[in-house]
């Protein structure tokens, strides 16, 4: 058997499973560009006017009764449109409440008692060192803020949108540690319902409580909690929010293409429900009661997810508002290291990210510990990669014995196979032994892929020079220079070249095929991933660059042994 083929069919295997990202999702379901987006944001104030789905769209009378088009069901429905609760009086006027913890600063007001703002201290909007706070809370135009109560009546969803709460909290709460600071919000409706929200926050930490209490008014059928976001891409390579949940211990990311298909309600242990993106989630964790029913939908611009409980009168969830940082999701939950998808090669990933982060220990700069990391893998791999090569020189050492014997036996294929066998067996080489180690090594590929790409900790990570954002695509911008094709700002992603360079210098040292065409889409190879890799994060561009350019010296001094070989028998 032709090894070569076998390695071709290996590399471009690999090609069409990263070009699967890069070409298909990227390119033909790409995320909006700015002219779409300011469409998009006029569509927006369009709809908002003529009114939402999902607690965005209808008012109730004074009396809690729905306005006319507002239509009652026996059960709810995932989607279904939600009638705002009557306040009891006239709406007060606008407070606000500002938590100034550690980790964060969270604004809530007393419309609604919800969260108006909540920004993260050590996390930026974008890699200017003058950028302001990253901005968790995302209000599309008519849209409603998270952290909503919702009642069922009668099939009915109620929310508290437009309730005016009362508060004693001061403006400003600062908790501290080692002591829990609380904000109490109650309101009450036309039809005598009381509502408390009680707030509880701690210091030095991404989670915060929050419990509902329901009490007097008519009789309920279910009550529950909600949260809502735009799910609109961010900057980034392929950063697009999610709404995420386990219920039942099973996992559910729902993207807006299928929640305006419609996702069907599902019932079960919640362990925690709400939004995520590439690098930051926001979820509640209910833990009195756990078991309830989630609905999941998308309306306007605005996704929802509805968490509700049968037969309660009193809700207490935790809430994690905060970045994809592993440590501290499995501190509050081991079942929120889910919530980041690093595919079907999991486990590789999470052994490359906490190495990854052990060596950010010795050198605090990560595009260093990626370079220590490609180090570590080329080192645990030498032996199988080693064994490889050396099977591939000994091929093409054979391949002209190879051709006198196709040529001599081209009308007998079974006495052609014999001979071969034989050839093989007084050269001790293994015909598959120049493809084989690299086929182990795909899931190994795919996990490192997977682990840098979904890495909250490379996100403005900056490396050496132009390189200030490992999580973003690299280009050294370039004044003058007109914005080449597929680059994504005008300059010159050097790294990609870089590792295109040595990545065709490496397959021009590596012995191949005499075959012309093999040779000619063995070349093709680095060119296909280079292409590929332009609109990749700088990360994945300076591990390729690291792995090619100790691949390159490993295959020199392999090429020298393989000079000292002895002539094929």
């Amino acid at each position: 058997m032709d090894s070569s083929r076998v390695l071709i069919a290996v590399v471009l295997s690999i090609v069409l499973v990263v070009a699967y990202q890069e070409l298909v999702l990227k390119r033909f379901f790409p995320p909006p560009t700015e002219q779409q987006q300011q469409a998009a944001e006029q569509a927006k104030a369009a709809k908002a006017a003529q009114g939402q789905a999902l607690g965005n769209g209808l008012s109730a009378s004074a009396s809690g009764v729905a306005a006319p088009g507002a239509s009652a069901t026996v059960a709810v429905e995932s989607g279904q449109q939600s009638v705002a609760m009557a306040p009891s009086g006239a709406a007060a006027a606008e407070r606000t409440v500002e938590v100034d913890s550690d980790f964060y600063v969270a604004v809530f007001t007393t419309h609604g008692a919800r969260l108006k703002s909540f920004t993260l201290r050590r996390y930026r909007q974008d890699a200017a060192k003058d950028s302001p706070p990253y901005e968790m809370v995302q209000i599309p135009p008519g849209g409603h803020l998270p952290l909503g109560a919702v009642m069922i009546r009668g099939g009915q969803v109620f929310d508290d949108r437009d309730l005016s709460y009362a508060t004693a909290a001061p403006a400003q709460i600062k908790p501290a540690k080692g002591a829990d600071a609380t904000a109490v919000f109650v309101a009450k409706t036309a039809d005598g319902t009381t509502i408390t929200k009680t707030f509880t926050f701690r210091a030095s930490s991404y989670v915060f409580s929050m419990e509902v209490v329901i009490a007097a008014g008519p009789a309920l059928d279910q009550i529950g909690v909600s949260m809502s976001q735009p799910l609109t891409a961010h900057q980034g390579y392929y950063d697009i929010p999610e709404l995420q949940a386990d219920v039942g211990n099973k996992v559910y990311t729902e993207n807006e293409k299928k929640l305006k298909t419609g996702v069907p309600p599902v019932a079960g242990a919640i362990t925690y429900a709400g939004f995520g993106d590439r690098y930051f989630l926001a979820v509640f964790l209910p833990s009195a009661p756990t078991s309830g029913m989630l609905t999941m939908a998308y309306a306007g611009d605005e996704a929802i997810a509805r968490i509700l409980f049968d037969g309660a009168a009193r809700i207490h969830s935790e809430i994690y508002m905060g970045p994809k940082l592993l440590e501290a999701l499995e501190a509050v939950n081991p079942a929120l290291s889910k919530s980041i998808d690093f595919g079907w090669a999991g486990i590789l990933a999470l052994i490359f990210l906490r190495t990854l982060k052990l060596f950010h220990y010795i050198a605090p700069n990560y595009g260093v510990d990626i370079i220590l990391l490609t180090v570590s893998i080329r080192i645990a791999f030498l032996p199988i990669s080693i064994k490889s090569q050396r099977s591939m020189m000994k091929m093409q050492r054979l391949q002209p014995q190879m051709e006198r014997l196709r040529e001599k036996y081209k009308d007998n294929n079974e006495q052609l196979q014999k001979e071969m066998v034989d050839l093989y067996k007084r050269n001790h080489v293994n015909p598959l032994g120049g493809c084989a180690p690299m086929a182990l090594q795909l899931p190994i590929f795919i996990g490192l892929y997977e682990a840098l790409l979904n890495s909250v900790e490379l996100r403005h990570a900056p490396f050496i020079g132009w390189i200030n954002d490992l999580s973003t695509p690299d280009c050294l911008h370039i004044p003058g220079l007109p914005q080449l094709p597929m680059v994504h700002c005008h300059g010159l992603p050097v790294l990609v070249l870089l590792m295109g360079l040595t990545s065709f210098l490496q397959q021009y040292m590596t012995p191949t095929s005499p075959d012309p065409n093999q040779q000619k889409m063995m070349m093709l190879t680095p060119l296909i991933f280079t292409i590929m890799l332009i609109n990749f994060p700088a990360g994945l561009a300076l591990y390729y660059f690291s792995s090619n350019l100790l691949g390159v010296i490993q295959q020199y001094f392999l090429n020298r042994e393989f000079q000292q070989y002895a002539p094929a028998t």
